[in-house]
């Protein structure tokens, strides 16, 4: 929900100083299968429908491999407005999930004020959960783990790591500048 709260910001704030989705059309990100399949097989890794994709102890070895192809994405487009600080984030996320065997800790207490109270207690009881790990004394990095919360008027929120928002920083600057980047021998309408 976050992301698209940010992102239809980004959209809108760029169309109202004077973006154009027609823009769009000379954007070329390289490699973006790359990203792509990442989204694949994240959405297989965590989500519901993905349920028994690999075995548990595979799972942190996967993502590790799939977050590593999004930095090799992210690196071959780092000229794009934005993506350098998308590449931060990451980074981050990365640098304290690589810190904890391919899981990014989670805080049980933000998760339950984000409203995320039975994904809480299934952490609490299994220690990890999907791309997850409870957060506790023995975790590492744990400021940069998921202990941030934010809910966005409804009843659940999500609990987010610094990582995270840095990323999301870079993704709404990315859709800004991508309404704003006139084609090359775009002449302004102007007059001077």
């Amino acid at each position: 929900m976050l992301v698209l709260a940010v992102l239809g910001v980004a959209l809108v704030s760029s169309l109202l100083t004077g973006g154009r989705l027609e823009y769009t059309r000379n954007w070329q990100l390289k490699g973006l299968w790359m990203a792509l399949g990442t989204f694949v097989i994240q959405t297989a890794l965590f989500t519901r429908w993905g349920t028994g994709f690999v075995s548990e102890a595979l799972v942190p070895v996967v993502y590790i491999v799939t977050l590593s192809v999004l930095v090799a994405f992210l690196v071959t487009n780092r000229r794009v407005l934005g993506v350098p600080i998308l590449l931060a984030g990451l980074m981050l996320n990365m640098l304290v999930i690589s810190a904890n065997a391919g899981r990014m800790p989670a805080s049980v207490v933000a998760l339950a004020a984000a409203g995320r109270v039975e994904e809480a207690d299934l952490l609490r009881l299994r220690g990890a959960v999907a791309n997850c790990v409870l957060m506790s004394d023995s975790t590492r990095l744990n400021l940069l783990g998921d202990n941030i919360v934010i809910r966005l008027g409804g009843p659940t929120g999500s609990a987010y790591s610094v990582g995270d928002l840095v990323a999301l920083a870079g993704e709404a600057v990315v859709v800004f500048g991508v309404l704003r980047a006139k084609p090359a021998g775009h002449q302004s309408e102007e007059r001077v």
